[in-house]
């Protein structure tokens, strides 16, 4: 009677132990489910992260300056030219006076005074008619010196309207304490300097944009008059010819400079003044 009683509590508990192993079975399936959707979470994040990183950047590629802004700035180059911003009306006649007319005549007394040959373009008007003394009168020079200055001149035009020179801003000083009595005295060399920054970058540049010119003209007429491309080393009439032109090109520029720095300057301290800046 012992026996089969210590049988079926022997089978009670191996019963209760199978039931406490069945139910702990589902809790452990239940975290690893868990887990997984965790990580389908954070997989699902990653991915969410890179979907709008890539969008991002394709708005990042699409803010790049169009087309139509380029556009507008070629207009804008354009019409430097074509409508210029003229402050002082009287500005581009005194320019063409002076480039035309001052600069070659100081570079022919140069040439007188320093007893130098004279330059290719001086060219007098009696030896279009030859030898006679009846017609060669006085002032021979004086065409050729506006036909070359005339040259000259649109080449200083041309880079004056590309460099905006013709604004207030490139004719004026910048932070100018005129009214002040005394302020101009108490200023430092440096910060003189600085007021024509504006002044001597906008000359800078226009001198930049008319030498280009020039250098460039001056090869077309080399071009049309060897009627082929010439260099160094080629002969000695070429390379003379050559030569010359460097000279006189390296004349002009230098000349031009002078000229129109000095009148620059002398104009930005007169359209400083309080006033010429109420006009």
């Amino acid at each position: 009677m012992v026996a089969p009683l210590y049988m079926l509590l022997l089978q009670c508990a191996a019963l209760s132990a199978s039931s406490s192993a069945f139910q702990i079975a589902p809790s452990s399936l239940q975290r690893r489910t868990t887990s997984f959707h965790r990580c389908d979470k954070s997989w699902n994040r990653q991915s969410t992260t890179i979907f709008f990183a890539d969008s991002n950047d394709d708005k990042d590629e699409q803010s790049e300056p169009p087309q139509q802004l380029m556009d507008d700035d070629n207009s804008d180059l354009f019409q430097r030219f074509l409508s210029p911003k003229i402050d002082d009306p009287g500005l581009p006649l005194t320019d063409v006076l002076l480039s035309q007319i001052v600069a070659p005549t100081f570079q022919l007394y140069w040439v007188f005074i320093a007893h130098a040959p004279l330059p290719s373009w001086a060219r007098p008007i009696s030896s279009y008619f030859g030898e006679a003394a009846d017609l060669a009168p006085r002032g021979s020079l004086l065409a050729p010196t506006l036909i070359h200055g005339a040259g000259l001149a649109v080449c200083w035009l041309a880079g004056a309207l590309a460099a905006k020179s013709f604004e207030r801003d490139a004719f004026t000083l910048t932070n100018n304490n005129y009214d002040d009595e005394n302020s101009g005295n108490n200023l430092s060399i440096g910060e003189k300097i600085r007021q024509y920054d504006t002044v001597l970058l906008r000359l800078f540049q226009a001198g930049a944009f008319a030498c280009g010119i020039l250098i460039v003209s001056t090869q077309v007429d080399l071009l049309l008059e060897f009627k082929r491309y010439v260099q160094f080393g080629e002969s000695e009439e070429t390379d003379f010819r050559l030569l010359l032109a460097s000279v006189e090109v390296i004349n002009d520029i230098f000349f031009e400079a002078v000229v129109l720095s000095s009148w620059r300057i002398l104009h930005a301290n007169f359209m400083s003044t309080p006033t010429n800046l109420t006009r």
